[in-house]
């Protein structure tokens, strides 16, 4: 499954192309979310929601973490959420009345850091086949090979969607599994199950899924887009519906150029020592020695062997 590989915007679109101008850093310690409130849907029982992600930590390097991408949560018989979990796999759970009545969750295993991702999840309770009432796609090909597969009955309503209840984007909604690493182009769509060529396309040239302008779908009443271009409100919904999402622990400074059209060289939480290993935050942006009084070795998640490259950095010694 093709996907936007470490390099600059020139290895993975042409000049013609889409260009994504900004991107939302979340740092997991932080404990970092964006926030909105449902108010009356367009239909309940369908939905879709579309995300670019770059991860930060992994598992066993710096701590894995449970990446939550959104969440809605009522209590602990009522909630739904899509996550990586620390499998790491995406997991796509909804448990209502204390029952899970769906889950989906790939074999695959989602632990690269150098590389944008592309992921949409895709709700139609009315379908008469099981498996397409819970659709996943990753870089524009859908998933049909899961770990666990649960469907939800046909016509179930749940709690995503419904009104009053709070939509938490890199949050589970009750004050965990906060997302560590980057996101681009936040879409929710409510009243239809859409597929992921309403929001990307393969290059024809080098076969590379890459984003395309989001901004004329047809969003629905809940509806939201998120392009985090505006840096002292990060949670400003651009789908026309004025849905603004209010932030918690983000600041101006979380808004990232590393996107899924312009992506950037981190350090890499991949390539560690075995023992004395650094720990990994802001987007990989910062890293800690895991020894006292000496050095560690590391390398960044774009790799070169000839031409000309430039690198800064700042390095705080502390006795």
């Amino acid at each position: 499954m093709p996907l936007i590989l470490p390099g600059n915007v020139g290895s993975a679109t042409a000049s013609t192309s889409y260009n994504v101008s900004n991107s939302i850093r979340l740092n997991d310690g932080d404990s970092p979310r964006l926030r909105n409130a449902f108010g009356t849907p367009t239909n309940r029982k369908k939905y879709t929601f579309s995300a670019w992600m770059k991860k930060g930590k992994v598992g066993n390097t710096s701590g894995g973490t449970e990446d939550t991408l959104w969440g809605v949560y009522t209590d602990g018989s009522n909630y739904s959420y899509l996550r990586i979990n620390t499998g790491p796999q995406f997991e796509w759970k909804i448990r209502e009345g204390g029952s899970t009545v769906g889950k989906i969750q790939t074999n695959a295993l989602i632990r690269d850091p150098s590389a944008w991702l592309h992921i949409v999840v895709a709700y139609d309770s009315t379908q008469g086949t099981a498996a397409n009432r819970m659709k996943m796609y990753i870089n524009g090909t859908q998933v049909s090979s899961f770990d666990t597969e649960t469907y939800v009955n046909q016509n179930v309503e749940t709690t995503f969607n419904e009104s009053g209840q709070n939509l938490d984007i890199g949050s589970d909604g009750n004050g965990a599994g906060y997302f560590d690493g980057y996101m681009a182009e936040v879409v929710f769509i409510d009243g239809q199950q859409l597929a992921p060529d309403q929001f990307g396309e393969f290059d024809s040239d080098s076969g590379i899924w890459k984003p395309i302008d989001v901004s004329g779908l047809t969003f629905g009443d809940n509806g939201s887009y998120l392009d985090f271009e505006d840096s002292s409100a990060l949670g400003n919904d651009v789908s026309g519906n004025n849905r603004d999402f209010a932030s918690t622990n983000l600041a101006a400074t979380d808004q990232s150029i590393d996107t899924c059209t312009n992506n950037f060289a981190t350090m890499n939480p991949l390539n560690v020592p075995t023992s004395n290993a650094p720990t990994f935050a802001e987007g990989n942006l910062k890293t800690t020695s895991g020894t006292t009084g000496g050095a560690y070795m590391g390398s960044a998640t774009i790799g070169v062997s000839s031409g000309k490259w430039y690198a800064e950095m700042k390095v705080k010694v502390i006795d």
